[in-house]
């Protein structure tokens, strides 16, 4: 079975802790975090870090992760607006 992989790669600044975020551990101790961005010229975000060997996540844990996102780019926007004074 083949798949593709993407890796982004972004600078650590603008990575904001939210308790939106998302964090998971899988079976074999792998953690994924996902959380709120925001780049250095107050462009909303989503922030994701694993392991180094990555991070798997069930299928049946997908619709929640997929909620989940939604909250976290919400909260993303909130903090850009708020970031850049338009709250």
């Amino acid at each position: 079975m083949t798949h593709t992989e993407i890796i982004t790669i972004l600078p650590p600044a603008g990575a904001i802790p939210h308790p939106s975020r998302y964090a998971h551990t899988d079976v074999d101790g792998d953690r994924l975090l996902i959380s709120t961005a925001l780049f250095d010229d107050g462009t909303p975000g989503i922030y994701f870090r694993t392991d180094p060997n990555g991070s798997s996540v069930p299928l049946a844990d997908l619709p929640a992760l997929v909620a989940q996102l939604q909250v976290i780019a919400d909260a993303a926007r909130v903090e850009a607006a708020e970031q850049n004074g338009q709250s």
